[in-house]
C-alpha cells in the first residue's frame, strides 16, 4: 500500500507543479516567463511535498503527506484561477509571492512530521 500512496503523492505533486507553470505562462502571456525568478520559489512547495513523500514511512503519515499535498493543489489550483480567469487585476501577479510562502509552510511541517516518522517504530498491537 505504502509505493501506492507514494505514487499518488508524486502524481498529484507533478500535477500541482505542471498547472502552477501553466498559470505562470498564462500570467507571463508567455513561455518566456517561466525562465522568471518567480518559478523557482512557486515550484520550492510541490518539491518539499514531493520530498516528504519521500522520507515517509508509516502509513498514517502517507496519507496526511497525500491529504495535505491534496488540498495545496486544488486551493493554488483555485487561487490562481480566481487572480487570473475570474478577478483579473493588475496586482493579480502578486499571488505568486504569498501563496507559495504559505503553501512552503504547509509543506516543511508535513516534511518535519514525515522525518519525524521515520525515527518512530510502531508498537505491533497483537
Amino acid at each position: 500500500m505504502m509505493p501506492r500512496l507514494r505514487q499518488i503523492i508524486y502524481a498529484l505533486t507533478l500535477i500541482g507543479a505542471v498547472s502552477t507553470l501553466g498559470f505562470i505562462a498564462y500570467a507571463g502571456r508567455s513561455l518566456h516567463s517561466l525562465l522568471s525568478g518567480f518559478t523557482p520559489w512557486a515550484l520550492s512547495p510541490y518539491a518539499v511535498f514531493a520530498l516528504a513523500g519521500v522520507a515517509v514511512r508509516l502509513q498514517c503519515v502517507a496519507v496526511v503527506v497525500l491529504v495535505s499535498s491534496l488540498v495545496a493543489t486544488v486551493y493554488a489550483a483555485a487561487a490562481y484561477a480566481d487572480a487570473f480567469l475570474i478577478h483579473v487585476h493588475s496586482t493579480s501577479a502578486i499571488i505568486f509571492i504569498f501563496l507559495p510562502f504559505y503553501q512552503l509552510i504547509l509543506a516543511a511541517v508535513v516534511l518535519l512530521l514525515s522525518l519525524i516518522s521515520r525515527f518512530v517504530r510502531p508498537i505491533p498491537t497483537i
